[in-house]
């Protein structure tokens, strides 16, 4: 497996690609989704033990919600990458939850470093 130093499932599905000079990964399925110019979505669904092997992720569904700028953003753009983050997270509910079943949401991370920076290079 490539030894990736990121935990993004789309980055890893993107230098895959790169290093083994492919359009396409059997087994992943990618939708983005351009909201306007600082901000996207990437979905990235990993359906088959290959696409599990090539980045090495299990299978299942990876969202990433990319803001550009966040650190200036104004009230406008805030709110719109708020309400981007609550219809994904909506959506992941009401396909995994039941009306009356319990879910746990984490945030991790902060304005000054990105949750896959927290370990270094020397630590598995």
């Amino acid at each position: 497996m490539y030894n990736f130093r990121t935990d993004l499932a789309s980055e890893r599905k993107e230098i895959y690609q790169k290093a083994n000079n492919l359009q396409k990964i059997d087994g992943i399925e990618t939708n983005e989704e351009e909201i306007d110019k600082n901000l996207k979505v990437e979905r990235v669904k990993i359906t088959n033990e290959n696409g599990e092997k090539a980045i090495g992720k299990p299978k299942g569904n990876y969202i990433t919600i990319d803001i550009k700028n966040l650190k200036i953003a104004q009230d406008e753009e805030l709110t719109k990458a708020s309400e981007l983050l609550t219809k994904e997270l909506k959506k992941v509910i009401d396909e995994h939850i039941d009306s009356q079943g319990e879910i746990l949401i984490v945030g991790l991370g902060n304005i000054y470093v990105t949750p896959d920076a927290l370990r270094t290079k020397g630590n598995k």
